[in-house]
């Protein structure tokens, strides 16, 4: 696994900062051309030669919003004759499954569209089954070097070419409720929960947890291990992990942000029926001003803005990450997702063309025009709402780190079936050993180093 160090990180930040201060005249970069080598470009009133037209497939989960996609699509048609279909799949582990299943039976798709980082080469076998990048600079350079950095494996090879915004897991606050009950942001943990408590009192919930869809009561302790382990064990101790030389049920602080979790739920500082919530109903709550503070992913911005409108986003809605002991806390940023190419499909060369296509100056602009966030390509503007906002605030700072499920091989297998658990239970400890198991199980059906 390559190693993401401070310097990558320090760069990605620095990075990110320019890309959204920039206003004023864009720069470019490349254009839209396929190379500026001049002997390789077409005279000016040449035309270039374009194979004969193909339809590709384009599969990505349903839970996207694929409408910014047929736009792109269609004009890719327009000025290339060749047509796009998207075959979108459900989301979750079923889509990773199904997309395994189809590289399994040779069924592959043209292109694809993938959670971030090299872990997922192996899911593909990239070596054998998906396009190397690497050498495809027309599409590199438009890229910020610590995202392109990121995608980038130990022996050299990009296997997905990233696309999207980053964005960050942690608290997502109602300013509004703060106001009326006369409550600063907290600066601690401690401040957290009494903050918790005043809300409480003034009648509102203080915390929305949705235990029944499972998923989101993991941002939780996502969220709180920028702030609590990562400065415990280092990049160190991520790469012990990674090979099996440390293991998840032998980190204190990871145990802690389970008892606090539970703490919270004692203290009677979520809703009631906590093990009946859900993802709708927490948005419902959240929007209609009932619940204060929920643990989230930057999707609910643009969901809130669906639901609520953008004026409820713009007038009430700020971010906090997950506050330390003795401070303000480390922002969990993610990494956007990457396009892939399977190297077995029909249509290789044409699918280079369209990743090649959508990473244009033209299609990037639009996109981020449609998709709102921080981006990660060069001399693009894009509208910050004032969450995103709080969030650069952090990268600003030097106080963010990417997600830890982005940094390690093994995945949390049935860490929300854990929690579920944990939350009848009350049993930090069989959680905590569950998690373990569960992440070295994942290691060694992946027959990684170290896992055998």
């Amino acid at each position: 696994m390559k190693s993401l160090r401070t310097t990558i990180l320090f760069a990605f930040i620095i990075s990110c900062l320019i890309i959204i201060s920039a206003c004023g005249g864009k720069d470019t970069g490349g254009s839209q051309t396929p190379t500026e080598n001049e002997e390789e470009t077409p005279a000016v009133n040449e035309e270039p030669a374009k194979s004969d037209p193909v339809t590709l497939s384009f599969t990505i989960a349903n839970t996207a919003d694929l409408t910014p996609y047929q736009q792109i699509f269609e004009k890719f048609n327009e000025e290339t004759g060749h047509k796009v279909e998207i075959q979108p799949l459900p989301g979750g582990a079923d889509y990773d499954n199904m997309l395994k299943t189809r590289f399994g039976t040779g069924d592959y798709p043209d292109i694809f569209l993938m959670q971030p980082g090299t872990k997922q080469n192996i899911k593909f076998r990239a070596e054998e089954e998906l396009y190397d990048f690497s050498n495809e600079t027309a599409i590199l350079e438009h890229i910020n070097e610590a995202a392109v950095e990121y995608q980038t494996t130990q022996d050299n090879k990009i296997y997905g070419i990233p696309w999207g915004t980053t964005g960050a897991m942690g608290i997502y606050y109602n300013k509004q409720i703060f106001a009326e009950v006369g409550v600063d942001l907290p600066q601690n943990y401690q401040e957290l929960i009494d903050t918790a408590e005043k809300i409480k009192a003034a009648g509102y919930t203080p915390f929305y947890e949705a235990v029944s869809d499972g998923w989101p009561a993991q941002i939780f302790h996502l969220s709180g291990w920028t702030t609590y382990v990562d400065p415990a064990i280092g990049e160190e101790g991520v790469l012990k992990l990674d090979s099996n030389e440390l293991k998840l049920a032998e980190i204190p602080e990871l145990k802690g942000l389970l008892e606090k979790q539970l703490d919270i739920k004692e203290r009677g500082l979520y809703q009631e029926n906590i093990l009946a919530g859900t993802y709708d109903d927490q948005q419902e709550q959240f929007g209609q001003g009932n619940v204060a503070m929920i643990f989230q992913i930057a999707n609910i911005i643009p969901l809130m803005v669906e639901k609520f409108g953008e004026e409820f986003v713009v007038d009430n809605l700020g971010y906090m990450p997950f506050p330390s002991e003795t401070d303000r806390g480390v922002a969990m940023i993610t990494q956007p997702d990457q396009l892939m190419i399977s190297s077995q499909g029909d249509h290789v060369d044409v699918a280079v063309e369209l990743v090649e296509f959508m990473t244009s100056q033209e299609m990037v602009e639009y996109w981020y025009s449609e998709q709102p966030g921080i981006p990660i390509y060069k001399g693009v503007e894009s509208k910050l709402y004032p969450a995103q906002e709080d969030v650069v605030e952090f990268i600003d700072a030097g106080q963010s780190m990417i997600n830890i499920q982005n940094r390690l091989t093994p995945t949390f297998v049935d860490f929300a079936k854990s929690l579920q658990t944990m939350f009848i239970e009350e049993d930090v400890d069989a959680a905590l050993n569950e998690l373990d198991e569960n992440y070295r199980r994942d290691g060694r059906n992946k027959r990684l180093p170290g896992f055998e």
